[in-house]
């Protein structure tokens, strides 16, 4: 019994002893195990700990949020070593939230986001050059999407998904007015869009309603169907702004179908896209020209309310072009494991992902590969179909590299459109206070 007792002293002294020693560096550890073996007492062996990579994901919308979770949890079943950290960020306040994680170096490996707003994290150079870590996907992704995730040569992200402006249809009008929906696969054309809402145009219901509460985004990414190209000089500090009729096309035609043709809902200047949908589904305007993402409410309707509807083909203007701003998977310049977070967005990338992802959130994949699986998974219903079917319209905007842009579009841009459309600026007046307003920022 005392032998016992005195052996159980030994092997608490000993332990200490370890403790001490880790403290002092692995050398020593390494000394203290020898002699723990050297006098009988056992070392438990320590198992490596797996790699950590964190990721942060404003996704919401749950469909979309499940497609991330289940990513998640899917590639941490199959990687034992390398475990992912689901971060929940929030659309609102993620942008700071991140700018603020830079400075004290605290950021997430992974990042989820919109490559217009990344940009000035690139510049600043908190996102990593990815040309070479994700060279295996570049043939998958047309060049103009990864043109737009680019800054001087660097490639700070990688394109997920994104959102095109449609025009949705009440099939159930069409069909009580006598009147074919346009099917024509080479486009839709404003003209034509703008002469169909006036025919349209009952005393019951208006041709058409546009959620335009804020329409600084959807008339820039729009105006790509005209060409507009609106800054000259647009990767240098002395760009210059100009607007001609290209860049006005968009806003004039909305303002003349809302005061002379008097064909467009003018509640559709101070609704935004979400507040537009129920006047839609009742039966108050036989168009609706939407970010596609409301495609979800419109599914929601048709199983809820019988709900009629379908997409249809692109507006167009010149072209059908209009301009990306996709969202993108980035990784954080500070991240000490590059190699296990370029791994898990390969893994994120692939068809059976983004198609959760795109389709959870009514957005358009941007793999070539994933956007062709998704209209086979949609075929059977022609309003998803044909907003997927758009998916190859997306072309870089050249105002997106401009710096100061997002500056100039929320203090300058934004209330000028508003007070154009509300009919208290001329165009002329919109035209000199775009320009000064740039200038002003200089």
């Amino acid at each position: 019994m005392t032998e016992i007792q005195i052996e159980t002293r030994e092997e608490k002294k000993m332990n200490k002893l370890l403790q001490v020693l880790r403290k002092l560096g692995t050398t020593f550890v390494a000394a203290a195990s020898t002699l723990a073996l050297a006098l009988g007492v056992m070392v438990p062996m320590q198992a490596k700990a797996a790699d950590e990579i964190t990721f942060m994901t404003p996704a919401f919308l749950p469909e979309t949020l499940a497609g991330f979770k289940d990513a998640v949890a899917a590639w941490n079943k199959s990687n034992p070593k390398i475990q992912v950290k689901y971060i929940q960020g929030d659309w609102e306040n993620m942008g700071d939230k991140l700018t603020t994680q830079f400075a004290s170096r605290t950021a997430p490996d992974v990042i989820h986001f919109e490559a217009n707003a990344a940009r000035l994290w690139a510049k600043q150079g908190y996102l990593a050059d990815l040309n070479s870590l994700m060279r295996p996907l570049k043939t998958s992704i047309p060049d103009g999407s990864w043109k737009t995730a680019s800054w001087q040569g660097r490639l700070y992200g990688v394109p997920v998904i994104d959102q095109p402006y449609v025009v949705f249809a009440n099939v159930d009008i069409f069909k009580k007015a006598g009147e074919a929906l346009p099917t024509s696969q080479s486009g839709f054309s404003w003209d034509e869009f703008t002469a169909l809402s006036k025919k349209m145009t009952t005393s019951t219901y208006y041709g058409s309603i546009f959620g335009v509460a804020r329409p600084a985004s959807p008339f820039m990414i729009m105006s790509g169907s005209f060409g507009a190209k609106w800054f000259r000089g647009v990767t240098t500090s002395r760009a210059s702004l100009r607007v001609g009729n290209a860049e006005l096309e968009i806003p004039t035609r909305v303002y003349n179908m809302i005061y002379k043709d008097k064909s467009m809902d003018p509640t559709s200047l101070t609704v935004r896209p979400g507040a537009a949908v129920a006047p839609f589904v009742a039966g108050k305007a036989a168009m609706f020209v939407a970010p596609s993402f409301v495609a979800l409410d419109l599914d929601t309707a048709a199983k809820e309310k019988g709900f009629n509807w379908t997409t249809l083909p692109m507006l167009k203007g010149t072209t059908q072009n209009q301009y990306a701003n996709p969202q993108i998977f980035s990784i954080s310049t500070q991240s000490t494991k590059k190699k296990q977070a370029t791994q898990f967005i390969q893994f994120l990338m692939k068809d059976e992902n983004l198609i959760k992802f795109g389709l959870g959130d009514a957005l358009v994949p941007m793999t070539n590969t994933a956007l062709q699986a998704a209209i086979v998974a949609k075929k059977s219903t022609p309003g998803w179909a044909q907003l997927l079917a758009d998916g190859g319209n997306f072309t870089v905007a050249p105002f997106s590299f401009v710096p100061e842009y997002d500056n100039w579009r929320g203090s300058v841009l934004q209330p000028a459109l508003q007070l154009f459309l509300q009919d208290k600026i001329s165009r002329a007046e919109l035209v000199k206070r775009l320009e000064d307003g740039w200038k002003s920022l200089r």
